[in-house]
């Protein structure tokens, strides 16, 4: 088994590996570029990949229900998911609170960036989230939730919404108060109707928080970490053949991207505005790695992830962090 399928997003931090320029000691890799609920629902459906990238949320519940994937501690995007929520100007929505009754659109329900999101409004800003109304743009056919048998938690009441319809659409018109659409706008999906970067520029909708820069400070200061959304899984099938690739694996992804911030410099002469002030202000803020991989760096935002999957009865109980990667991998 030298040739293996990676399912992955487009982002820099991975390009190394697409384009060849990182290569894995002692197998190849046939990368394929899709966006990341596309990769997800194939792996949950029918297992497309050797590799994928996969939601967290997802990675629990899946594994949960016996799912035979070994993941590793590789978290190629990460943000605070909660600042993305947008309503509409004239719902009286001007705090977190104000959410309470309120009609609340996501792509899905299970989908981890919700999961944050939900967990950040919850627990930091005294949301009862069995006081909102919650509308899901996918179908459950095409949904991550359709595949791993998803059911409302008690309390919790889920709409779907029409399949002409999108949650850019609803909440313009008012017939939503608030959504979180997908954070992928340019990575095409037959699962996503809704463009966030659209809507961030549609008169009558605004973010939730006026300044989200200053909330992800307050938030980072408070909690030292931003919001894990996806790691990296193997089938274990895989694994029986090559049982040191989860080493392998990390050595390459870790290689690939510390040739994105490499690329970083870039923007100096890059067409974005401040650029270079833009690159310092982040390594003042987040140090010289702030996609940090390995389990130690990231066992805050984990046990905070799986503790919310477990509050909000998405998983039945929480596990310990360092059972959801390979025993190889843990200390990396």
């Amino acid at each position: 088994m030298n040739n293996l399928t990676l399912a992955i997003a487009d982002y820099d931090r991975v390009s190394a590996l697409a384009d060849g320029r990182v290569k894995p000691e002692g197998f190849d890799l046939d990368v394929q570029t899709l966006a990341p609920s596309e990769t997800f629902y194939r792996m949950l459906k029918e297992d497309a990949f050797d590799i994928s990238e996969m939601s967290l949320s997802s990675f629990l519940i899946a594994r949960e229900q016996g799912k035979e994937w070994t993941a590793i501690p590789v978290f190629p995007y990460r943000t605070a998911f909660h600042v993305n929520v947008y309503v509409n100007e004239t719902a009286g929505i001007v705090d977190p609170g104000d959410l309470a009754g309120k009609r609340f659109g996501l792509t899905e329900y299970q989908v981890t960036a919700a999961l944050w999101a939900r967990g950040v409004l919850q627990h930091e800003f005294g949301l009862d989230l069995r006081e909102v109304e919650w509308f899901v743009e996918r179908s459950q056919a095409l949904s991550h939730g359709g595949e791993t048998g998803f059911v409302p938690p008690p309390g919790i009441r889920i709409t779907e919404i029409g399949p002409d319809d999108t949650l850019a659409a609803m909440v313009v018109d008012g017939r939503l108060d608030a959504v979180l659409p997908s954070p992928y706008p340019r990575m095409a999906s037959r699962l996503n109707r809704t463009d966030e970067a659209e809507l961030a520029r549609t008169p009558g909708v605004a973010r939730l928080f006026p300044d989200p820069a200053a909330e992800v400070d307050r938030f980072f200061d408070k909690y030292g970490y931003l919001h894990l959304n996806h790691t990296v899984v193997i089938q274990n099938r895989v694994l029986h053949e090559l049982p040191d690739l989860p080493q392998r694996l990390m050595a390459a992804f870790t290689q690939a991207k510390d040739l994105a911030y490499d690329g970083l410099e870039r923007l100096r002469k890059s067409s974005l505005v401040s650029g270079a002030l833009l690159v310092e202000a982040q390594r003042r803020r987040y140090g010289d790695d702030p996609f940090p991989y390995g389990l130690a760096a990231n066992r805050n935002a984990l046990e905070a992830l799986v503790g919310y999957s477990a509050d909000q009865g998405l998983i039945a109980s929480a596990p310990p962090v360092e059972e959801l990667f390979g025993e190889s991998t843990r200390d990396t």
